[in-house]
């Protein structure tokens, strides 16, 4: 099968040879428009969707397409429903990224409760002023997992170890077990994918449910949370504060929006521009993943798949 991978995933030499072996076409960068990518595209049976967004104009163009790898465990720029009205299907790589993410949550949680980043910017401006850092520890503390996946399990294990008690919601839980967990909980992890029913599930509603020293800790997607409420949760103290790898309106590579520039301004924020799953490893095994999925397409076995 003809496999294009349009645009830019890193891949080691080991990698680039196995690909070779399968005959990939491989551009290591980003094209500029539609047009670029149907180029690229064109005739391919089976192409990858890293940083493009894959719409029904580009479907229509690509005749011979039979599958679409996601590099991700996210595939929101994949018009999934047209390809699958199309019998493309789509495929995702929904294993690469959890251990990485699941640190940054430990990361994100331990910087915004210590005051980590603030003290170190204090000392570098040449002040020893141990006072204003009084911070919390996590031991004994309750962390709320929305989202039970890949991701939530290995968060799970993770705070085991910080002697956290660990709730969790999953696909099967009720709006009201949802509730109980950010009601309850001192941490509140959102690991969960974006889809329909998650779309902006913590709302104004929900985030007046929390406790007012809780934190929020956002590293899966931003739509899942209404962004405009949880601004002004944090600009009121309503939480305590949040730790946020993600945002709705993120750009791809480039200059935020003026509310992302807003949260990243609150002293009761961690803001970063989503390098959750940012390491050297799990670029690594994203390779991998990729390879693994064409190569059970190939054998007509495709895991993973989506729709």
């Amino acid at each position: 099968m003809k496999i294009v991978i349009p645009d830019k995933i890193d891949f080691t030499q080991e990698q680039l040879q196995q690909l070779q072996e399968l005959n990939a076409i491989i551009y290591d960068d980003i094209p500029n428009d539609s047009t670029e990518i149907i180029k690229r595209a064109k005739n391919a049976e089976i192409i990858t969707a890293n940083y493009i967004d894959i719409t029904p104009e580009i479907i229509d163009k690509l005749d011979n397409l039979k599958y679409i790898v996601v590099p991700a465990v996210g595939y929101e720029w994949v018009d999934v429903k047209y390809a699958s009205s199309k019998g493309i299907t789509v495929v995702n790589c929904p294993t690469f990224n959890s251990q990485s993410v699941a640190e940054m949550v430990f990361t994100l949680a331990l910087n915004i409760s210590r005051k980590i980043i603030d003290a170190n910017v204090s000392l570098k401006q040449g002040k020893w002023d141990p006072i204003p850092f009084t911070g919390y520890e996590l031991s004994g503390k309750r962390i709320g997992l929305i989202g039970y996946g890949n991701v939530g399990k290995r968060v799970e294990k993770i705070a085991m170890g910080f002697d956290m008690h660990v709730a969790y919601i999953n696909s099967e839980s009720s709006s009201e077990e949802i509730d109980n967990v950010l009601r309850q909980s001192d941490y509140v992890v959102l690991c969960v994918q974006l889809n329909e029913k998650t779309k902006h599930m913590i709302d104004a509603r929900r985030l007046a449910l929390m406790n007012k020293d809780a934190f929020l800790i956002n590293v899966c997607r931003g739509a899942v949370v209404d962004q405009s409420a949880l601004l002004n949760a944090l600009k009121e103290n309503e939480i305590l504060g949040a730790g946020l790898d993600v945002f709705e309106d993120e750009p791809l590579i480039g200059k935020p929006s003026d509310q992302i520039m807003e949260f990243a301004g609150l002293q009761n924020v961690l803001a970063i521009p989503h390098i959750a799953a940012n390491t050297h490893e799990s670029h690594k095994k994203l390779g991998n993943e990729v390879i693994s999925n064409f190569k059970a397409i190939i054998a007509g076995t495709p895991v993973h798949i989506i729709a």
